[in-house]
């Protein structure tokens, strides 16, 4: 297993306190991205990789404002994921409790999935700003890829924090998404829909939600973990 944090300028010590050196050696890779910010963080403490170094990169998706979903499809087209069973995706924001790995490690059943938290399809409706227009283009995508009907009725976990099976990541997630690059962009990041940049940020982590949501797994909310924005406000 391993759990890849994104980061765009800083590493806090104080979110890793809890969890063992060794912990953090094994199951953590911090990507950088964006290399126009200054990047700070303790060094020899952590197993940091920079975005734009990766041999197949895509200066564009960090441009356009994709922020941490462009993390998504690099450590993807870049195969970081190929030596591992199950892939996370979490943010610098989050202070990671010490049972967090291993709470993760000790369910061996491959339908499980664990989330930071999971919504209704509603709740993603309501915070993408009733953009309507943009849920269906997606929904109605996922069915025509899929063959199977994008159904409304599961539970979708929201900020792109989860850790989910690499054989499900690989083989149907990334290449969806993928393939949704050029049919979204740019009319999702134009009015009427909102049109600031990174909007289309929280366009695909509601597009991942949904892909996960509806594969029907299992899911198992992780304990141990606070997003706390006090790290994001000293991070801008």
């Amino acid at each position: 297993m391993q759990l890849f944090v994104v980061f765009h300028s800083r590493i806090y010590d104080q979110c890793y306190a809890d969890v063992p050196q060794d912990i953090l050696d094994k199951y953590f890779t911090f990507v950088a991205v964006n290399e126009k910010i200054p990047k700070e963080y303790t060094a020899g403490k952590y197993k940091v990789i920079n975005e734009w170094e990766l041999p197949i990169y895509n200066p564009d998706l960090q441009a356009n404002g994709y922020k941490e979903n462009s993390v998504l499809y690099h450590i993807f087209v870049n195969k970081l994921h190929e030596p591992y069973k199950r892939i996370g995706f979490f943010q610098y924001d989050m202070v990671i409790g010490e049972n967090v790995v291993s709470d993760i490690l000790g369910d061996q059943d491959p339908m499980t999935y664990f989330a930071f938290d999971v919504h209704p399809f509603q709740f993603l409706y309501e915070t993408w700003n009733y953009e309507m227009k943009t849920a269906s283009f997606i929904a109605n995508d996922y069915t025509s890829y899929f063959g199977k009907p994008f159904s409304y009725s599961k539970h979708y976990p929201l900020y792109n924090t989860f850790v989910i099976p690499t054989e499900f990541y690989a083989q149907k997630m990334m290449p969806w998404i993928s393939q949704l690059y050029d049919k979204l962009w740019p009319w999702c990041n134009q009015p009427p829909n909102q049109s600031h940049f990174g909007h289309v940020a929280g366009v695909y982590e509601r597009v991942s939600a949904m892909v996960v949501g509806e594969e029907g797994m299992k899911y198992k909310l992780m304990t141990g973990i606070n997003h706390d924005d006090t790290y994001k406000k000293l991070s801008y």
